[in-house]
């Protein structure tokens, strides 16, 4: 009489390393006789049940952070290359990821050393560093469902955040220094610096450009609310320092944690 299990399965059995199905225990006790070896019968359910009562799930546990400067800017970062993703495959089974983007050479030395450590000390989370196949473009990627719901806590909702207009939260912008942090984030992906002019050197432009009017909008504001004048907001999508003493200050009190800023700012130095 066959019982279709493996070798192993038998093997383990012999030792008493595992358990033996109901069925097939049928199968071997009635030309045998085992029926008086049986210490216990369970329910069929019950290492599932065992399993269930023992363990947290599946769910990637992570650490949630305090308000602080170091969130301010990730919050920033995520507002200006990042994405939240929540794709589901089923009832229960879906892929959920935080996932910041930017240029395999100019901005590899910040995602890796300076974003992946930023989620390592606020989250306790691993991320992953992928090469797009089709562009220049690389994407550090943290795997959670519960950082996902941690950052839509915060208004970062997942998919197009053109159509969904995600914009800096309120304990953000209620203080000062959470608030250079997060525009640090937002200027280190979506910004730039460049000469207004060929003529002179010295006149120099810090720039941001996104497509969310709404941050637009609050970036504007942001930057006044920290003593800065900035420009009004140009094609609909743009918005800079352009005054000596702006960018003087903006170095001093803000500056860049992107190395690609920091070099073009000493390319760019007269």
């Amino acid at each position: 009489m066959a019982i279709c299990v493996t070798e192993v399965m038998l093997k383990e059995w012999r030792l008493e390393n595992s358990l033996i199905s109901e069925q097939a225990f049928k199968k071997l006790e009635k030309p045998n006789g085992f029926h008086e070896y049986v210490k216990k019968r369970l329910p069929e359910n019950w290492g599932q049940a065992k399993g269930g009562k023992n363990s947290s799930g599946t769910t990637k546990q992570i650490s949630t952070p305090p308000n602080c400067q170091e969130l301010a800017e990730l919050i920033g970062i995520i507002l200006g290359d990042g994405n939240v993703h929540k794709v589901k495959k089923g009832k229960h089974v879906g892929v959920y990821s935080v996932r910041i983007c930017g240029h395999s050479t100019h901005d590899y030395v910040y995602l890796n050393k300076f974003i992946r450590k930023l989620f390592k000390e606020l989250f306790h989370i691993k991320t992953t560093l992928s090469k797009s196949k089709r562009s220049n473009a690389i994407y550090l990627t943290a795997y959670s469902k519960k950082l996902v719901q941690y950052f839509e806590s915060e208004g970062l909702t997942h998919g197009n955040k053109v159509q969904n207009q995600p914009i800096i939260p309120k304990w953000i912008m209620t203080e000062p220094s959470f608030l250079a942090a997060c525009i640090r984030g937002l200027i280190d992906t979506d910004g730039s610096i460049y000469r207004m002019s060929r003529k002179d050197p010295h006149l120099l432009r810090i720039g941001f450009k996104n497509h969310n009017k709404r941050l637009l909008k609050q970036v504007k504001a942001a930057l006044s609310s920290l003593g800065f004048h900035p420009s009004k907001i140009i094609r609909d999508n743009h918005v800079a320092l352009s005054r000596k003493s702006d960018i003087k200050a903006y170095l001093q009190t803000i500056g860049f944690n992107n190395e690609k800023h920091k070099k073009r700012l000493q390319r760019l130095a007269p």
